[in-house]
């Protein structure tokens, strides 16, 4: 019976860990356009499932929120996200972000 748990509680922790995992992957991509708070990024390679419409985004000095999202069979992928980032960034600048914490309100 402890075994039984024991592999149990392994497998549970390979589980979470795996997950986790997946939400940690860095996506990259090129700057194409800046203005209003917002900057559209071309993706490279493919999109991550959970690049959609209003996902939160983090960046290494910030965070934003998914705008746009140009259609699956469309290649490449552009997105737009607003961000605080946006005046500090630079048109052809390479960018990576990973898929950011849900934002709660009060």
């Amino acid at each position: 019976m402890l075994k039984k748990l024991a592999l149990v509680l392994v497998v549970l922790a390979l589980a979470a860990m795996s997950l986790s995992a997946e939400t940690a992957k860095t996506t990259k991509g090129k700057i194409t356009a800046i203005g209003d708070g917002q900057i559209t990024i071309t993706l490279d390679g493919e999109k991550a499932d959970w690049i959609k419409k209003s996902a939160p985004v983090k960046f290494a000095d910030g965070n934003g929120k998914v705008l746009t999202v140009t259609a699956d069979d469309v290649t490449p992928v552009v997105i737009t996200v607003k961000t605080k980032l946006a005046s500090k960034l630079k048109v052809d600048q390479e960018i990576s972000f990973q898929k950011g914490k849900a934002m709660s309100g009060c």
